[in-house]
């Protein structure tokens, strides 16, 4: 192991080691609260970033959220299910109507994919919207349960009611999702969609099946984005789709924000924006009338200063430094 990768895992395992010390550190359920919202949008903006590996852009990600956290909360408020099997069951719908629409949808590439998703997105929002019988419609869902108490040996019972206690379940089932789609990301499904990325036409020629490894990816990339939108659902305990909600068309530029920000290039990159995008927005609640103005400044700025995102700065001030030093001996 080089010693740079061994810095990057060093790194990472501190930060792991931190998120798990917050509610201790910090003692404010404010702060909580921010970080597992934090983390919800990470898990989605990651998500997000793996349909862009295959090459498709999409505006409707937050449609698959929004599946996820309604029938998440309605199995579990209509059905009596417990929420560890309907939060799985909701990721599994969410990729299974990703299986169903991808058929079609990614036939298409480009603009006509990215419109396609976001009219899907605002359909599955206006019928959540107008179906009053199932949905609660313009007065949406409440009392949703917290997730049901669960026994760990040498722990005994433990329960999901407090800030801190839903902190530490969003913050696992966060990094055990991550950890999958970075596994995924560094199997040979990656060099499969990549090639796909470049064209097509000629990985088709070579024997891929290119649809099905573009539904596959769909699939994937919408089965986390239904576990946020599950996690999201019992956390809020009340649902709402109106159009300023979190199911909004809004939401679906800040993932893309996110990747733009953080670095839609490496892994992190989203992870890393939507940390800092999440918590700037918190911090500049009081001027939330401007909070879209500003983030597409910063989105902007971020472009033209850092095209590889915030995560390739380090890498710029190691080479502007390397490059001064330089200089100055010759």
């Amino acid at each position: 192991m080089n010693r740079r990768r061994l810095i990057r895992m060093l790194g990472i395992m501190a930060f792991v080691v931190f998120l798990f010390f917050v509610p201790v550190l910090f003692d404010n359920v404010y702060w909580v609260s921010i970080l597992i919202i934090t983390a919800i949008n990470a898990l989605l903006a990651t998500s997000l970033r793996t349909i862009s590996i295959v090459g498709h852009f999409s505006l409707g990600h937050v449609g698959f959220m929004l599946l996820g956290a309604y029938s998440s909360a309605l199995l579990v408020l209509k059905l009596g299910i417990s929420f560890w099997a309907a939060f799985m069951m909701a990721g599994l719908l969410s990729a299974l109507v990703a299986v169903v629409l991808g058929y079609p949808f990614l036939k298409v590439k480009g603009i006509y994919f990215a419109i396609l998703t976001l009219l899907t997105a605002e359909s599955f929002r206006l019928t959540a919207w107008n179906w009053r019988s199932l949905t609660g419609g313009s007065l949406g869902l409440m009392n949703i349960p917290s997730p049901s108490p669960i026994s760990i040996p040498a722990v005994g019972i433990v329960t999901f009611d407090s800030e801190s206690s839903f902190y530490y379940l969003t913050i696992f089932i966060v990094l055990l999702s991550l950890l999958a789609l970075y596994r995924l990301e560094h199997s040979h499904f990656n060099f499969n969609w990549r090639a796909i990325r470049e064209t097509d036409v000629l990985a088709q020629s070579v024997g891929m099946n290119v649809l099905w490894l573009k539904i596959l990816n769909f699939a994937i990339a919408c089965f986390f984005a239904g576990i946020a939108g599950a996690l999201f659902a019992h956390y809020q305990r009340g649902l709402s789709a109106d159009a300023s909600s979190r199911f909004g068309v809004l939401t679906s530029i800040y993932l893309l924000v996110y990747m733009v920000v953080g670095g839609e290039n490496r892994f992190a990159g989203p992870i890393i924006g939507a940390l800092l995008i999440t918590i700037a927005s918190e911090l500049s609640r009081s001027l939330a009338q401007y909070q879209p103005m500003m983030i597409g400044a910063i989105a902007i700025i971020t472009v033209f200063l850092f095209p590889e995102g915030i995560i390739g700065l380090p890498g710029r001030l190691i080479h502007w430094y390397r490059y001064k030093k330089n200089g100055m001996s010759a």
